[in-house]
């Protein structure tokens, strides 16, 4: 089955939603539905797994690029600003960390950001991100941070990064990607220090994006130039590949549905999300040991 022309579903695959723009930064909302965020169209979006609705959650304006679930029903969004990309949406915004409460959207941190990526809630309770400086076409450094949601304190925890992208916790470790020297390491978080353990995956010519963790211990990769996500074990060893076409850019991923056993992937061709049965149960994030799913409103 394909669509779009370059697009090609893996078996078993199936497209859930499409026309969204430039697709990042799926997470799961307690309703069940995955939230999207649209580069190129200054939103987020929320898609329905069992029937492909697809709702508008917010207009962000700039370039959201990822989303993470926070508790008292508030959604934070890493903001790139329009750095990475031209963007539709006629909203204001500027590289930043933005925060959608009952309140409305509102900018809650932007001192001294350079172009917010990736982000995640982590078991300390902290909204972690990535801060590239530039994209693939850029050799400027960017950082690891983190903001504190209750206080507003920044904290950048490692610098001199070479396009900072993906990340993702589990079993009590962070992963994260360096898009431009195209590999995956892991790290030891104790307290505001981050160091490296030694695990590390180099992916030449994939341009790894977006990750996740499931409970094997798995780490699943959206490869954008290699069109592919690939799952690694706790070795490194390459245990699952799926490709998706030709020059599609498959941007991020997932767990969702019923006991997390569904990725959702985020496929920038033809703005589309799609669900593939997991091998593996999903990881849940940390923060749904914290939440409380009565108190959403998104």
């Amino acid at each position: 089955m394909s669509a779009n022309n370059s697009l090609i579903l893996p078996p078993e695959a199936r497209l859930v939603a499409g026309g969204l723009g430039f697709t990042e930064g799926p997470a799961l909302l307690p309703s069940g539905e995955v939230a999207v965020v649209s580069i190129n169209r200054g939103r987020v979006y929320a898609v329905s797994l069992e029937d492909g609705a697809v709702r508008e959650v917010v207009e962000t304006g700039g370039g959201p690029n990822c989303v993470a679930v926070g508790t008292a029903g508030r959604l934070w969004i890493s903001q790139n600003g329009g750095t990475a990309m031209p963007t539709r949406s006629t909203l204001p915004a500027r590289p930043s960390i933005q925060c959608l409460s009952e309140d409305g959207l509102a900018t809650v941190a932007d001192e001294g950001l350079l172009s917010p990526s990736d982000c995640e809630i982590g078991p300390d309770g902290r909204l972690w991100f990535t801060d590239p400086a530039g994209h693939m076409d850029s050799d400027r450094l960017g950082a690891l941070r983190s903001l504190d949601p209750e206080t507003g304190e920044l904290t950048t925890h490692l610098a001199d990064l070479h396009f900072p992208n993906g990340l993702a916790f589990g079993h009590g470790v962070l992963y994260m990607v360096e898009t431009l020297t195209e590999r995956v390491r892991r790290f030891e978080v104790d307290g505001d220090v981050v160091r490296p353990d030694g695990w590390q995956i180099d992916l030449p010519g994939a341009a790894p994006d977006g990750i996740a963790v499931d409970s094997a211990g798995w780490l699943w990769v959206a490869a954008s130039r290699g069109d592919a996500l690939l799952a690694y074990d706790e070795h490194g060893a390459l245990r699952a590949s799926y490709d998706f076409g030709v020059r599609v850019a498959v941007t991020s991923v997932c767990f969702a549905g019923p006991g997390l056993d569904t990725l959702v992937i985020t496929v920038a061709k033809g703005g589309s999300v799609i669900a593939l049965p997991a091998p593996n149960p999903g990881l849940p994030v940390p923060v749904w040991s914290l939440l409380d799913t009565k108190e959403t409103h998104v």
